[in-house]
């Protein structure tokens, strides 16, 4: 009995210990996506942007797609939110806040164990507002009908542009018509749904370099251009998925394909093409616009 109550004596100071010396956080909110984890990697680090409260956001690291580091000022009070994202086959993606308050460490490590405080309510608050927010965009788009699938080679005046992923469907509008001068001023005939091939990605600066692509019947002796650039494209073998949405967000059908093609061990070329099947210029509602997306395959 007396042994049994030393090991109980020392379970409880080790506990103290590590709670109040080791343990590095104060508080921890969980939740679950049916998006990619690379989608919520994104929306977390676009935070400040969909909260209307007055936080001071900087963040301080990141992990590609698994873990990200921010500071968050309120006031005088400061906070560090650990986000870990986690892969959950077929069950989506896991999101944890670990969450610590800077300014009164020692003070929130007795306070919180014993009352929802208003460090425990603003930390649900906030985990929530990234949650509720993630959930809402989900409305506004559809992907699916991923499979495999090949696009024939085209012929196409094109602009290479270059753009933040987010600023491509701006971008590409700027180019509009300095294509359409050049296919209308030359009698030209448009031979299908324009696109946009990506040639490079740097995932981690969310930059792109990409073809905006307007599909042409080809003549014999074609009129050239000072910016606007004639080509075949070389066909593609793939897998394809189905967006509906504003093609301003039609990136996001790539982080879908990402990981379909790693939880079916598909190795793709991190170029995708986006096939835009309806014009935004007829408005309506964007969840009945289609698109295509496309991964090469590089097996």
């Amino acid at each position: 009995m007396r042994r049994l109550k030393w090991i109980l004596v020392f379970a409880i100071l080790a506990t103290g210990l590590w709670y109040f010396f080791l343990k590095d956080h104060h508080y921890q909110v969980s939740f679950r996506s049916d998006q990619p984890a690379s989608l919520v990697f994104n929306h977390i680090l676009d935070w400040e942007n969909y909260d209307r409260d007055d936080l001071q956001l900087k963040t301080l690291s990141k992990k590609s797609y698994s873990e990200i580091i921010q500071e968050v000022g309120v006031g005088d009070s400061l906070f560090t939110y650990q986000w870990r994202i986690e892969k959950r086959h077929p069950k989506g993606t896991k999101v944890t806040a670990y969450i610590t308050d800077e300014n009164d460490n020692f003070i929130q490590k007795i306070k919180v164990p014993f009352g929802n405080n208003d460090f425990v309510k603003r930390s649900l608050r906030n985990t929530e507002t990234v949650a509720k927010a993630l959930q809402l965009n989900s409305e506004t788009y559809k992907v699916h009908s991923i499979k495999d699938s090949t696009i024939a080679a085209i012929y196409c005046a094109y602009l290479p542009l270059s753009s933040r992923v987010e600023a491509k469907a701006s971008t590409m509008l700027s180019g509009i018509n300095e294509i359409m001068d050049y296919v209308k001023g030359n009698d030209l005939s448009l031979n299908g749904d324009p696109f946009l091939e990506v040639t490079h990605w740097d995932e981690n600066a969310g930059v792109i370099d990409f073809n905006f692509c307007f599909p042409l019947k080809k003549r014999d002796s074609m009129p050239t251009h000072p910016t606007v650039r004639l080509k075949t494209t070389e066909p593609v073998n793939g897998i394809k998925a189905e967006f509906n949405g504003n093609y301003r967000i039609s990136n996001k059908a790539w982080y879908y394909l990402l990981e379909h093609a790693e939880k079916f061990e598909r190795v793709v070329q991190k170029l995708p093409l986006e096939i835009y099947l309806n014009d935004p210029h007829s408005g309506g509602d964007p969840l009945l616009w289609k698109a295509l997306i496309f991964l090469p395959l590089d097996e």
